[in-house]
């Protein structure tokens, strides 16, 4: 067994604080050597923490654990082994014995089965810990190399790097980037495989014009819940995991076409698989140095979507381009927006591009990316969405002013026997509304003004013309004469009342709505 403790005067400890924070005491391998071939060698790790707080009730700790190179450089994944004083999912190792002063832990390290060589030497490199009143212990792999916290183990070869396959971009990366004054960042995704050590890391290259590169590194790393997290993707399997990645492309990097061109990928044994001249998923760089645009607008200002989709048109004059405008794309927040292949040009210069504005709820449609490509292959662009000069290009709803008008109102019965309940009556109305009525509810009353039954839903928008609802007549209704007032509710949330025993609202044209019921 190896074994190592540090002796501390009373001033300070191994890592240099002060004996009333945590320690590091003791640190040791049970075995040299390993033979984890198999896949279920396992060395045990013995480790002894010390707190000089005597309040502190918990700690939260790791150790990392990695293989050194014959050259003492580290090689492939670091692994994580977590303890906590006070048993928590998903900490691996609590104590074995002892207290906050003093505890002290054993665990079986799982030792990974692959290695990029037959035999390779590991080590713990780094220890971390917090208790629960703010204390922390740090030591990396020089003040731990006293210990001699050592193993040497026997894998099988991991002669093959990952793989990948579903490189792009993600869904909302910008197609263009305006990088005048300020870097700019495209995203990318993929899925990578490693059957044997599993992915670790990996770095993307971007390539530019005049030789231009940018690069993004992304790498698997372990959540505080057990899982692992890759960029955006979450996930359990180092075998089988996607990632994001973010390159930076630097202010003012040459204007023109950026693509991926190699893409490197490291697993945990340190095994590594290279991809290059890859040329694919390109975005445009801009500082608008070339082909620009002016007099932008959007119109109509007001559109109406009340009863339908609107049609808008996005208008711009491109200026210094060569070989006509090979395309213009138009993004919208609200609202649909488009890319329009070829555009004509029309006499006075400009392009006009189509954008549609869905039904009703659409109160507001901004413009925010425009981005063009002449016939040479450059390119301009503006908006927030391209990180580009600032658009003010919004048009807005109608505004709805007026509530339903009722012009006219009938019951298609004014008397029933009571033997024929339960049954409906037919209420047509005859009603203007600028935004068509989508909404009603009605109330039946008896003599004394009590609601005796009624009915509410939405309804197919109606702007002009009959309307036909149902009264409800429940049975049992006495027989007496009964009464019916409603309210009419458009898309644009305003109502009108009509009808109501209590006075509230309108009278309804042509007089009451009464519906008799006779004794049989």
């Amino acid at each position: 067994m190896l074994l190592a403790t540090l002796a501390a005067g009373p001033a300070q400890a191994d890592n240099g604080q002060q004996r009333t924070g945590i320690q590091l005491t003791a640190l040791s391998v049970e075995s040299s050597t390993v033979d984890a071939s198999s896949g279920d060698g396992t060395v045990t790790i013995d480790w002894t923490v010390q707190d000089g707080d005597t309040a502190a009730t918990d700690m939260l700790g790791s150790l990392t654990v990695q293989q050194v190179g014959t050259d003492g450089r580290l090689v492939g994944a670091p692994q994580a082994l977590t303890f906590s004083f006070q048993p928590e999912w998903p900490y691996q190792a609590n104590p074995v014995d002892g207290s906050m002063a003093s505890a002290h832990y054993s665990y079986a390290f799982p030792v990974p089965q692959y290695a990029a060589q037959p035999t390779a030497r590991w080590a713990v490199v780094r220890a971390e810990a917090k208790d629960d009143r703010g204390a922390t212990l740090a030591v990396g792999r020089q003040g731990l190399a006293r210990y001699g916290a050592e193993f040497t183990a026997t894998h099988l070869v991991d002669s093959t790097g990952p793989a990948y396959d579903q490189l792009g971009q993600v869904v909302d990366q910008p197609e263009y980037l305006y990088n005048a004054d300020a870097s700019v960042t495209a995203r990318y995704r993929l899925n990578i495989t490693d059957d044997e050590s599993g992915f670790f890391r990996g770095r993307l290259v971007l390539a530019g014009p005049q030789g231009a590169t940018a690069s993004g590194t992304f790498r698997l790393v372990p959540n505080t819940d057990g899982s692992q997290q890759c960029g955006d993707y979450p996930g359990y399997d180092s075998h089988d995991v996607w990632c994001t990645v973010d390159v930076t492309i630097p202010a003012g990097a040459p204007a023109g076409s950026w693509s991926i061109s190699r893409l490197r990928l490291t697993d945990a044994s340190g095994t590594v698989s290279v991809s290059r001249d890859l040329s694919q998923d390109p975005v445009h760089v801009t500082q608008n140095g070339t082909v620009r645009a002016t007099d932008f607008a959007i119109s109509p200002g007001q559109y109406n979507n009340w009863n339908g989709t609107a049609r808008l048109a996005v208008t711009m004059k491109p200026a210094d381009f060569r070989d006509g405008i090979a395309s213009v794309t138009v993004l919208l927040d609200g609202c649909g927006g488009s890319v329009t292949e070829n555009p004509e040009i029309a006499d006075d210069g400009s392009i006009s591009v189509a954008a549609t504005v869905p039904p009703i709820y659409t109160r507001k449609c901004a413009v925010t990316g425009i981005g063009i490509t002449d016939g040479a292959g450059d390119t301009a662009a503006y908006g927030t969405d391209f990180h580009g000069p600032v658009l003010d290009l919004v048009a807005t709803q109608i505004p709805d002013t007026a509530a339903p008008v009722v012009n006219s109102a009938s019951l298609d019965v004014t008397s029933v026997p009571a033997s024929t309940l339960r049954r409906n009556a037919v209420l047509t109305l005859d009603v203007t509304s600028f935004v068509g009525v989508n909404r009603f509810s009605l109330t039946v009353y008896d003599a004394s003004g009590e609601p005796v039954g009624g009915m509410s839903g939405g309804i197919s928008s109606v702007t002009n013309g009959p309307l036909k609802l149902l009264v409800p007549l429940y049975e049992g209704l006495t027989p007496g004469v009964y009464t019916v007032g409603f309210t009419l509710t458009d898309a644009g949330d305003l109502y009108s009342q009509y009808g109501y025993s209590n006075g509230v609202g309108l009278p309804v044209p042509g007089g009451p709505l009464r519906i008799t019921v006779t004794d049989d």
